[in-house]
């Protein structure tokens, strides 16, 4: 009997390709990013845009919200255990791949000494740093934050955020009202940082970035996504789109502080994936792009490759040069490198190791609750006569 007949919900709560085509744009713009700052310069005045690539990450933190939210209200009635549903959920979602980049960036690099303090440069790979890589817990040190992998920052903010979330779920989101996520997610992110470094500081240079990466800082990115869920206005304005693409192009024109960036950025990015959501047809030619869509399905894969592909690709000589001619040459070689890689993880690291999770989720009853079937034994019998 089929889950339509018996009136009980699929598993799983569907995936929207158009939220795939804005992953799929988030992670372009870091690799954008990314390619320029690895060998920085001044360019011509659109490359104001590839200066403002790393707001692809908080891009992601809302989606991910959002959708997160959207799987539990599906889930959390039929799962026997939620929270623990949701985290097995997560863990093999993300541990599988996260694991295997960091044995292969063990092997083939020395690590990232700009971010890590002196002493450590050279000796990044140690037995305490792995094991807060292995438990996901690296975000909350200064010194361990992104000292492997190279862009595993974003990793530690967002495990932070799914350890909170069976609570926030079930004590704080039924009961508060949208401003108390928008007030409060303005609120830890811009105090946090300050308080860390007025209150603790002062802090190494090579501590400042912790003040931007950890997740009190990046939390105004989670509240957006939380507040789209909450928010049950659709948009009617036939410019939404437009007005959105006006904001983001004056914002992105202006080379913002980096602990303000956030609060700046939310807002266009937070419009962007509330239309989308309610499949605005203002932004249709952006959010229904089967490239997008493709990249966006391997979006953290690409995420995870991309940096030490990036990084190897730059040493050569033809993509060293500080240079737009080299840079472009390293974007495209880049991203053929990662795409091809990210393929390959994809289809063999993480759809493997979701569906071990489903496995695990089994065996330990801890998904769907028993259905008791809606038949008596007599009217079964009857049915069959």
């Amino acid at each position: 009997m089929t889950e339509e007949v018996s009136g009980r919900r699929p598993t799983s709560p569907p995936r929207l390709k158009r939220l795939d085509a804005l992953r799929g744009l988030a992670v372009l713009s870091v690799i954008v990013f990314h390619a320029w700052i690895i060998r920085s310069f001044s360019g011509p005045w659109w490359m104001h845009f590839v200066y403002q690539g790393y707001q692809g990450v908080g891009l992601f933190y809302i989606i991910s919200a959002l959708t997160l939210v959207l799987s539990w209200q599906h889930r959390a009635d039929a799962d026997a255990k939620p929270a623990k549903a949701f985290w097995a959920r997560r863990f093999f979602r993300i541990a599988p791949l996260f694991y295997l980049m960091l044995l292969i960036t063990a092997g083939l690099t020395v690590g990232d000494g700009t971010v890590v303090p002196p002493s450590m440069q050279g000796h990044i790979f140690t037995w305490p740093n792995l094991l807060t890589h292995l438990t996901f817990v690296f975000g909350w040190f200064p010194w361990y934050q992104n000292s492997w992998i190279g862009v595993e920052w974003s990793i530690g903010v967002e495990m932070t955020f799914y350890a909170l979330f069976p609570l926030l779920m079930r004590r704080i989101f039924p009961k508060m009202s949208i401003w108390f996520f928008i007030l409060g997610g303005y609120g830890v992110s811009l105090i946090w940082p300050h308080l860390l470094q007025y209150v603790f500081g002062p802090w190494p240079k090579w501590a400042k970035s912790y003040l931007f990466w950890s997740f009190p800082t990046q939390s105004i990115w989670f509240a957006a996504g939380i507040v789209i869920a909450k928010f049950d206005h659709r948009p009617t304005l036939r410019g939404w789109g437009i007005l959105w693409l006006l904001w983001a192009v004056l914002l992105g024109w202006h080379n913002w502080p980096v602990l303000m960036s956030n609060a700046i950025w939310v807002i266009p990015n937070f419009i962007l994936v509330w239309l989308t959501w309610h499949d605005h047809l203002s932004i249709s030619w952006l959010t229904h792009n089967k490239m997008l869509e493709y990249i966006g399905t391997r979006s953290y894969s690409l995420y995870l490759a991309h940096w030490i592909i990036l990084g190897f690709v730059s040493d050569l000589a033809w993509a060293n040069p500080h240079n737009l001619i080299s840079f472009f040459a390293r974007l495209a070689a880049t991203m053929a490198l990662s795409l091809a890689a990210s393929e390959l993880t994809y289809r063999y690291i993480e759809q493997p190791g979701i569906r071990l999770g489903k496995k695990v989720i089994d065996y330990l009853r801890w998904g769907r609750k028993p259905q008791k079937n809606p038949w008596s034994s007599r009217e079964r019998a009857l049915s069959y006569k």
